[in-house]
């Protein structure tokens, strides 16, 4: 991991930092000896995690509590990030939801497209440019599993990580020239809150990794691959729905959602 500084200078920023992936990120980087800028919505567990990083490791950790889905909070963050100039970028800030499509708060909906996709978009398109005037840098992106197939009763999750899966998968290339490594991580079942968020149960994660597990191998991945889908299961699933014709990746994603779905509801219901 000390490698990663020696190629993209000490600075890095890490959205979503506050729990999981992007925790795990935040403790992985400033073990490396990265100072941080570290972002989310929730002030006192990012406070609580760079006072700790602070004392562990030695290093400088800046906290921006911030919601990505407010376009004034976010202009706010690229303005601090642009200061910080960071070297590495760790986009993995987003939410979820599940269910039909039409039971969904549309507002919800919208604040969710804003945080998962047109953030990642705007951060890049601004942080970008301070990367190749240095000729390095990196860029890892969370999307998900569900970005790679259409995904019924999580359609529009699902339709905001294809959208991110497509520009990462553009940007690995136009980046490519300027000696920017960009990674698009697509996790599978990962032990954090946000499964059980969206109504999922434990039980029901097949493959289930831990997110400093799911955060190293990105880490590692960086520069060597387009796509990393941290565990064998997470990889075999997907890869499986890839080769169906989409109409029945499309269906055989739609059955196996619907139904855990309502697993899960019977589950909190015999509680």
């Amino acid at each position: 991991m000390q490698a990663l500084k020696e190629k993209y200078g000490s600075q890095a920023l890490v959205t979503g930092a506050s729990s999981g992936i992007g925790e795990q990120f935040a403790r992985l980087l400033a073990a490396a000896g990265f100072n941080l800028l570290i972002t989310a919505r929730r002030q006192e567990e990012l406070q609580q995690l760079a006072a700790e990083l602070q004392q562990q490791y030695s290093v400088n950790v800046e906290v921006a509590a911030c919601d990505l889905a407010i376009e004034q909070e976010l202009d706010a963050l690229i303005d601090r990030a642009k200061a910080l100039a960071p070297g590495l970028i760790v986009s993995n800030a987003g939410f979820g939801v599940k269910g039909d499509f039409l039971q969904q708060d549309y507002l919800q909906l919208e604040c969710m497209y804003r945080a998962n996709s047109l953030a990642l978009s705007k951060l890049a398109y601004h942080l970008l440019p301070g990367m190749v005037a240095k000729k390095r840098g990196g860029l890892i992106v969370t999307g998900s599993v569900e970005g790679e197939v259409a995904f019924p009763y999580s359609a529009p999750y699902a339709a905001s990580k294809a959208f991110v899966h497509s520009l990462t998968r553009g940007l690995w290339v136009e980046m490519k020239p300027h000696n920017i490594d960009v990674l698009l991580l697509a996790p599978g079942s990962t032990d954090t809150a946000a499964p059980l968020q969206q109504g999922m149960t434990r039980n029901q994660l097949i493959g289930l990794k831990p997110p400093a597990f799911v955060a190293e191998q990105a880490l590692r991945a960086l520069g060597k691959k387009m796509v990393v889908t941290p565990g064998f299961t997470n990889r075999a699933f997907i890869g499986f729905l890839k080769l169906l014709p989409r109409k029945w990746s499309t269906i055989a994603a739609g059955l196996g959602m619907k139904k855990a779905i309502e697993d899960a509801r019977a589950a909190v219901g015999r509680r």
